[in-house]
């Protein structure tokens, strides 16, 4: 089912369509989640809390992309998980080797004074990754934004893992360069 027809069904307020989000976007939101934390358990908890989001929203009505939507509360929901897991016992998933990567590329919290500062960070990447070609504009996504292993990403692409770290160290290489250029980095 498309997502013309799913918003349709907030818009009467059928709960069918929670059962077609499920259907649709369920495997990618309990894989982002699990890529965070390392739990079935969790990652379904994660997408099913942001379905509940989505429902109990008052906006869902005016989301236009309903998947990008699940995807980031997802993502968020997982995040605030494992904060609160490495309260507990440090430690961590996928998720966190792959922000250690772009740790060089991003300046610290001490530079980030403000939630505006860090949102046109978060606009100056986004322009970025659009310059990048669409191969590597997935590769970036799928590493940096949903998780995924580096190996998996290599199975995708049917390329040895030490190619996607190098793609990968190049990318973040740019990244930085440009993030310099765009007066984010010194």
């Amino acid at each position: 089912m498309d997502k013309t027809n799913i918003l349709e069904y907030f818009k009467r307020r059928d709960e069918k369509a929670l059962e077609e989000c499920e259907a649709n976007y369920g495997k990618l939101l309990r894989r982002i989640a699990y890529n965070i934390l390392g739990s079935d358990e969790d990652a379904e908890e994660c997408a099913q809390d942001a379905l509940h989001k989505l429902w109990e929203s008052s906006k869902s009505e005016l989301i236009a992309d309903p998947r990008s939507y699940l995807a980031t509360v997802t993502r968020n929901n997982a995040l605030t998980r494992l904060r609160a897991s490495s309260r507990e016992k440090r430690g961590g998933g996928e998720y966190t080797v792959a922000i250690s990567e772009l740790a060089d590329c991003l300046p610290s919290k001490q530079n980030v004074e403000a939630e505006v500062e860090a949102r046109e960070l978060a606009k100056a990447i986004d322009r970025w990754v659009r310059t990048l070609s669409t191969d590597d504009r997935v590769l970036f996504v799928r590493r940096y934004r949903i998780g995924d292993p580096v190996s998996v990403l290599a199975e995708d692409m049917q390329i040895r893992p030490a190619r996607v770290s190098q793609k990968l160290r190049s990318m973040r290489e740019k990244l930085r360069k440009y993030l310099v250029k765009e007066n984010y980095l010194e």
